[in-house]
C-alpha cells in the first residue's frame, strides 16, 4: 500500500491510530514513524533529532484541509525551517513552535507540493543507528526543499520567535 502523504510503499497493518486522526498518512508507515520516536526517545544519542523527526514527518503527511491539519503544517514547517535555517533544536523549537501556535492563531490551508520529498521515514529506519541524526537531517532537508513555494510564508511566520530567542 501506498502512504498517501509520504508515496513510500508501507506495510499493511492493523491500523493502531483512532479514527479521525488529521495526519494523512497509511497505517504501516504511522507505524514506522512511531518505531523511530521509540528509538529516539530510548537512546539518549538520539534525542537531539527527535523534535526535527516530528516536524518533518508531519509536514510530510499534512492530511486534508482543516483547521486542525492546517495548523498542524504551518507549525511543523516552521519547525523545519527554524531548524534548518535558524539551527534551533529540541526544546528551543519546541518553545518557539508554541509561540506560533497561540490560540488565535489562523493558519490557512497550504496546498502540498504533488512530491513531498523523496526521503522517507523508511530511509531513515534503515540507516546504521550511529546515522540515524545525518539521515533525520536529510529527510528534514528533503522535505523542506519539496515545500519551497510556501517557503516565504513559513518564513515570515517563523521570524517572530526566530527574533525572540
Amino acid at each position: 500500500m501506498h502512504c498517501p502523504g509520504c508515496g513510500a510503499e508501507a506495510p499493511d497493518v492493523p491500523e493502531l491510530r483512532s479514527g479521525g486522526l488529521y495526519v494523512g498518512a497509511a497505517a504501516g508507515c504511522w507505524a514506522a514513524y512511531t518505531e523511530l520516536i521509540g528509538r529516539q526517545v530510548s537512546d539518549a544519542a538520539l534525542a537531539e533529532s527527535h523534535m526535527l523527526s516530528v516536524d518533518v514527518y508531519m509536514a510530510q503527511h499534512p492530511g486534508v484541509p482543516g483547521r486542525q491539519s492546517s495548523q498542524s503544517v504551518w507549525v511543523h514547517l516552521v519547525g523545519l525551517c527554524l531548524s534548518l535555517e535558524h539551527g534551533y533544536e529540541g526544546r528551543a523549537s519546541a518553545h518557539a513552535k508554541a509561540r506560533v501556535a497561540v490560540p488565535d492563531a489562523e493558519f490557512p490551508w497550504l496546498e502540498p507540493p504533488k512530491s513531498l520529498g523523496e526521503v522517507t521515514v523508511f530511509d531513515v529506519l534503515a540507516a546504521p543507528a550511529d546515522e540515524t541524526d545525518i539521515a533525520v537531517r536529510r529527510w528534514a532537508e528533503a522535505v523542506w526543499r519539496a515545500w519551497e513555494r510556501h517557503q516565504p510564508v513559513i518564513r515570515a511566520r517563523a521570524e517572530a520567535p526566530a527574533s525572540r530567542r
